[in-house]
């Protein structure tokens, strides 16, 4: 079964149904849903996302939203070592090397690939990284 990592951008491009981003987006997350395929999550990109969702729908709203999605995830947290490989990377953009080293923490299974519509942020890493529709051609969908 694959496993991907998704990005912030992913992850509210299906809460919030943004077009025309949305219809690869839920695809994903309906094979989750399936278990056809295993998504992970940062805690950062929770974090995130309930910051954006709370100024659009309200606080109780993005809750309910973030609730709802975290079911379909597997939240991996953002820790010290993380944090510290962050700092310390050649990435020019310190969210997405806090991204690509809480995805790289998941050794057993590892993460195949991290899922974003922003590639040339995580050029700097050795995983590969594929778009939304790129993931779902991988998955044969």
């Amino acid at each position: 079964m694959s496993r991907f990592f998704v990005d912030t951008n992913v992850l509210l491009d299906f809460i919030m149904r943004r077009p025309p981003f949305a219809i690869s987006a839920a695809e994903l997350f309906q094979l989750a849903e399936d278990r056809k395929l295993v998504l992970y999550c940062s805690s950062l990109s929770f974090s995130q996302a309930h910051y954006i969702l709370r100024k659009v729908v309200g606080s109780a709203k993005a809750q309910d939203l973030l609730l709802d999605t975290a079911d379909l995830v597997t939240i991996v947290a953002v820790d010290s070592r993380s944090v510290h490989d962050a700092l310390r990377s050649s990435f020019s953009d310190f969210e997405d090397a806090l991204q690509y080293f809480a995805a790289t923490s998941q050794v057993s299974p590892a993460i195949e690939a991290i899922v974003t519509r922003d590639p040339k942020g995580f050029a700097a890493g050795a995983l590969p990284f594929l778009t939304p529709p790129e993931a779902l051609a991988r998955l044969g969908s």
